[in-house]
């Protein structure tokens, strides 16, 4: 005798039938209520313009927000899926996701957490910010998980973006996480966490001074390791263009123009252009920068990696990967830094964009440079800054700028590259 498996809906049609259609009622009656908001239409509407007028509304009436969350919600829904069939995220999408994320509600760290698991990677950096920036504590969990997949091993930008989402938490599991992930960690990201662990309060445990008290003893070798290393005066920096940059932090070892090198991946870039001919401080701009280029490679720790780029009209590099500093690589990078000529203009943009995508693994970059940009995609320091800086968002790499016998225009482009990104900007003497 064989027996058969029916579904309930086999069994029972009729009722089956009702619920679905039912169900179906529901979702239609919805879509009916959100085509009658305008505020949905114009976040949800085919022009990119139409959309952030509409977020530029909603954010001079955010007193009328909490009201609209179910509007809001499905809109961010909707771009969501949206921006998941497109290879980039429309501006508008990033500040709705931010927008939305000033609503402290169950609903929206629901969102959140889910755009967690989205196949587009650039919405799991927006929400990974979104739940750090605005301290959604139910997230921490999903947040771990992050830790595990394979593009944070591989990229400096993501393990950046979710270890800062974790130290703007100020909650216990927030900290105990970063204690256990922070001996994993080399270059910037360590001394980052380190010092931000060294700066743990009671606040950062809810006001609970017992676990804070219990988490403090079991960490002595952390305040045992900034204590050992107090002639380096571990600092913050305020770095500016929040949220995409973050606090740096400083310490006094190796030094390339008075700026303080602490990441384990660097990128030097050389202007090598024809005025770096003119004579300053009795020899040619680019001898000088030889000099102080040599000088601090061969100071490299072992375990550190660099690279070379040097542009002109051109734009190109030593060697096409990171290397290691070992004493035989050192002394090939002096000889190269040595034989480099002049060249003809200056193509500061097309060497920035490219430091942006030479190794995902790269911390900082140093750019030296005599003069304003004169050739390339964008000659303007205005849309460079807003170019460069835009795409360094989740990017994450560090800028520190140098310039020599700058024009107060190019000194305030450099500078504001440099704090754009976290990095610091120094005028060559």
């Amino acid at each position: 005798m064989v027996l058969l498996a029916l579904s309930p809906s086999v069994l029972f049609p009729a009722k089956y039938s009702l619920a679905r259609d039912a169900t179906v009622a529901a979702a239609a009656a919805e879509n009916r209520e959100l085509r009658r908001s305008a505020i949905f239409r114009g976040l949800t509407a085919a022009s990119e313009q139409t959309r952030l007028r509409t977020i530029l509304k909603c954010k001079q009436q955010s007193i009328h927000l909490p009201a609209e969350l179910p509007i809001l919600l499905a809109a961010s829904r909707r771009n969501i899926e949206a921006a998941e069939t497109e290879s980039n995220i429309r501006a508008s999408t990033s500040q709705l996701l931010y927008l939305l994320g000033t609503l402290h509600e169950p609903e929206v760290e629901s969102l959140f957490i889910d755009a967690l698991d989205s196949p587009l990677m650039g919405i799991r950096l927006i929400s990974t910010d979104v739940l750090g920036q605005f301290q959604f504590h139910g997230a921490i969990d999903a947040l771990k998980k992050q830790a595990r997949r394979p593009e944070y091993k591989e990229m400096y930008g993501y393990r950046f973006n979710l270890l800062r989402a974790f130290t703007r938490m100020h909650h216990p599991d927030a900290v105990d996480f970063l204690t256990t992930i922070h001996l994993t960690l080399d270059g910037q990201l360590h001394h980052l966490i380190e010092t931000a662990l060294a700066s743990v309060t009671v606040s950062d445990f809810l006001g609970d001074d017992e676990r804070f008290r219990r988490w403090k003893e079991r960490n002595n070798p952390v305040q045992e390791t900034n204590n050992a290393e107090e002639q380096d005066k571990i600092v913050f920096k305020t770095a500016g263009y929040e949220p995409e940059s973050m606090n740096r932090i400083k310490f006094t070892k190796q030094q390339y123009y008075g700026i303080d090198i602490h990441a384990q991946r660097m990128m030097f870039i050389i202007d090598h252009s024809g005025s770096m001919k003119d004579y300053w401080a009795g020899m040619s701009r680019l001898a000088r920068a030889k000099l102080e280029l040599i000088k601090v490679i061969r100071e490299l720790p072992e375990e550190t990696e660099f690279a070379i780029m040097f542009y002109e009209t051109g734009v190109r590099v030593w060697r096409k990967t990171l290397v290691d500093a070992s004493e035989q690589n050192k002394l090939e990078a002096i000889a190269f830094i040595r034989r480099l000529g002049y060249g003809d203009r200056t193509n500061t943009y097309g060497a920035l964009r490219q430091s942006l995508t030479f190794d995902q693994d790269l911390e900082t970059v140093f750019l030296l440079t005599d003069g304003r940009p004169t050739i390339g995609e964008t000659t303007e320091p205005e849309k460079i800054l807003v170019d460069i800086l835009g795409r360094n968002q989740f990017r994450h790499l560090n800028f520190n700028t140098i310039g020599i016998a700058v024009n107060p225009r190019t000194e305030a482009f450099l500078k504001q590259l440099a704090e754009g990104s976290g990095g610091e900007y120094r005028r060559a003497l």
